[in-house]
């Protein structure tokens, strides 16, 4: 594509070297630069694109955008902008021909629960017959083909190479996870959402965001930028969703347990694997059996559902989708176990995400809650000691360990979650997270239950500069099957 083409719309301050040049692909990684690529220089968070553009310019890059002029030796064009990082959106979507409107995009946000809703959504629409994409937590997946997902939602230029992959591959839809780094970030600024899903909001990512109103605004803007057409998809549980339904143009449809609601559920029956509820909406009425565990998966399922509904979809191809639904990776999910005793792998990683993990944990165990958990490194420190009251009040047992303590002192991390545990409660630390597993798997008994949290999906630690295979899952397995 011309390079003349690709910057039309931009919002330029200065134009430097100016000349044609044939643009063969984008990024704002300089390690990812090839001959004829467009490199644009983004500030970082800890790292300034800018300081690599001698790097991009060694690889081949045909042209830069930046937000101050080089001074750089070089005949290449360079074009120089306000921000680069919303210039990057602009360019992604030019260069890939604006893929998200030729196909049907939700997007998800929310604190917890983006990851079991996209799911949920993505199960209902391949039940109705259709492919449908995944961008998410997890990974990414175009039909077959799974990518590990390096972020929740990807920089622009990735984000807009995934859709427009899907459209090539002929398909109607695409699922995503939208967080809030993104949307500050505008990573989804040229997107055309379908319909956008809020799921709820508690304190998160605060040593990014500041504040709880910032951390909200930056959700919201997922919503702002509906149009008319679109689905805003909202929790009447909720107490922050009106703020988010007075800031859309979009038709909104409410789904919740407790509240008025356009797609209600009744919590008919609980068990160990699955929850029954009777789901409502226009007047119907319909059976629906939830395979997962806990009240924070129902508002999950509702969530799905409304989204399914809002992309035209029938209750009784929504009910299949949901109840065959496939276990989502390191969400409550069942480690095999033949002692006696349950275990469990949860992503939970924030005191709500926790706290209700354990609530649904403590209605079907009838022995003992035995925990496992820490808090990484490099995060929001406040949330810390939450958690240390939260496994004081709701478990039995309990392990402080590592997450990804990352550049942070294991102990030290250890120290500020133990600020929230009374004095005189017994627990154990052990910052080796493998011995803290084996040490919670041998002190289990019949009927226990043995909840791993905070890592879920993820298939390796990272401590300093270093990452390490580990899998709560695998490492569980290894330790049962030496015993």
């Amino acid at each position: 594509m011309k390079l003349s083409a690709l910057v039309r719309h931009l919002g330029l301050m200065g134009t430097y070297n100016p000349r044609e040049v044939e643009i063969t692909g984008i990024t704002n990684d300089s390690r990812k630069v090839r001959p004829g690529y467009l490199y644009v220089a983004i500030k970082g968070y800890k790292t300034d694109g800018h300081n690599f553009i001698e790097k991009s310019l060694e690889c081949g890059a045909q042209a830069i955008v930046s937000e101050e002029k080089i001074s750089h030796n070089t005949k290449i064009p360079q074009i120089v902008v306000h921000n680069s990082r919303k210039a990057l959106s602009s360019l992604s979507c030019c260069f890939y021909n604006n893929p998200s409107q030729k196909i049907n995009v939700v997007g998800v946000t929310g604190t917890n629960g983006k990851t079991t809703t996209t799911f949920l959504t993505k199960s209902i629409i391949e039940k109705a017959g259709y492919e449908a994409g995944l961008i998410g937590t997890i990974n990414y997946q175009i039909g077959k083909k799974i990518i590990p997902a390096q972020e929740t939602t990807p920089e622009s230029v990735e984000l807009q190479r995934l859709i427009a992959e899907m459209v090539t591959a002929k398909m109607k839809f695409a699922v995503m996870e939208v967080s809030s780094h993104s949307t500050i970030q505008h990573r989804i600024e040229n997107i055309n959402f379908k319909t956008a899903v809020f799921t709820n909001i508690t304190s998160e990512h605060m040593d990014y965001h500041g504040t709880i109103s910032n951390y909200m605004n930056a959700k919201v803007e997922l919503f702002k930028n509906l149009t008319k057409d679109s689905f805003a998809i909202l929790n009447a549980d909720d107490e922050h969703s009106e703020y988010f339904a007075d800031r859309t143009n979009a038709k909104i449809l409410w789904y919740g347990i407790k509240n008025n609601a356009d797609i209600k559920a009744e919590i008919c029956r609980e068990s160990t694997s699955n929850i029954e509820i009777k789901l409502r909406y226009l007047g119907r009425e319909i059976d629906m059996k939830i395979p997962f565990v806990g009240i924070h998966n129902v508002y999950n399922a509702l969530a799905s559902i409304a989204s399914a509904i809002s992309l035209g979809f029938q209750l009784d191809v929504i009910k299949s989708g949901i109840e065959t639904a496939p276990t989502v990776p390191g969400r409550l999910e069942n480690v095999p176990c033949d002692r006696g005793f349950k275990v469990v792998v949860d992503y939970a990683h924030t005191p709500h995400a926790l706290e209700t993990v354990l609530h649904a944990l403590k209605n079907l165990a009838k022995g003992r809650i035995l925990l496992v958990f820490g808090c990484g490194g490099d995060r929001d420190k406040e949330k810390r000691s939450q958690m240390g009251k939260i496994a004081d009040e709701e478990s039995d047992i309990f392990w402080l360990t590592n997450d990804n303590p990352r550049s942070e002192d294991p102990l030290n991390i250890i120290d500020d979650i133990k600020v929230g545990i009374k004095l005189g409660r017994s627990f154990h630390i052990q910052a080796d997270r493998h011995k803290a597993i084996a040490e919670a798997l041998s002190e289990a008994k019949d009927d226990d239950l043995v909840l791993i949290a905070g890592k879920g999906h993820e298939k390796h630690q990272i401590i300093k500069d270093t990452i390490i295979p580990f899998d709560d899952r695998e490492v569980v397995k290894k330790i049962l099957s030496k015993w």
